[in-house]
């Protein structure tokens, strides 16, 4: 009976709402879906594009894929990679969204479409959700990007967190003040990695 009323309820809700409420959501959630999708694709081809610059050879992009018991939403492998420029390898897919953090930030300020808020807060916040889920809640997966570089670098799990969540609130703070003051951002070469952040004065 409860279940009966509530889908009665919900219908009667449904039908009070104007049918361009119904597009406009749709429009928002196909657009968020668009985001995100990018944001995967442009963290896994950053892996590419960087191990490619410091010498990977036969690198492999994947999506949807199954690893030694971890479900994938997106991977991407190397069949030859010095060991000095394996952790640069790892951070390239931040590397990437951090581009893409960028192109969304200046689209939003000239059109703040639903696509261009999604993209910033999926590419904003990458590091920080992906080295949460990796340390707290994944912490078997030695394939993950943070594990990785937790375990190559030697770069404490704190540390690494430390960065993420500095990165993402500086983020913020760019979107919400409209000031490129302070930039994060990473560099890397086959022998290094490093997370810097830039004052302007």
């Amino acid at each position: 009976m409860k279940l009966v009323l509530c889908i009665i309820l919900m219908m009667t809700l449904m039908a009070a709402q104007p049918a361009k409420a119904y597009e406009s959501a749709i429009i928002d959630i196909i657009q968020i879906g668009s985001a995100f999708a990018t944001n995967l694709t442009v963290h896994e081809y950053g892996h590419a594009i960087v191990g490619s610059s410091v010498g990977a050879e036969g690198i492999s992009v994947s999506f949807l894929s199954k690893r030694k018991n971890n479900l994938f939403l997106g991977y991407t492998s190397t069949s030859k990679i010095d060991d000095n420029a394996y952790p640069s390898f790892a951070l390239g897919g931040e590397i990437g969204v951090n581009m893409s953090f960028e192109y969304a930030l200046h689209r939003f300020r000239k059109e703040p479409t639903t696509y261009n808020k999604a993209l910033m807060f999926f590419s904003g916040t990458d590091f920080l959700w992906y080295s949460v889920y990796a340390y707290y809640f994944n912490e078997d997966n030695q394939d993950s990007d943070p594990n990785i570089l937790h375990r190559e670098t030697g770069i404490s799990k704190d540390a690494i967190l430390a960065a993420a969540v500095t990165q993402s609130v500086l983020n913020s703070y760019r979107i919400y003040s409209g000031s490129d003051m302070v930039i994060p951002y990473m560099t890397f070469d086959k022998d290094a990695i490093g997370f810097h952040v830039k004052v302007s004065f």
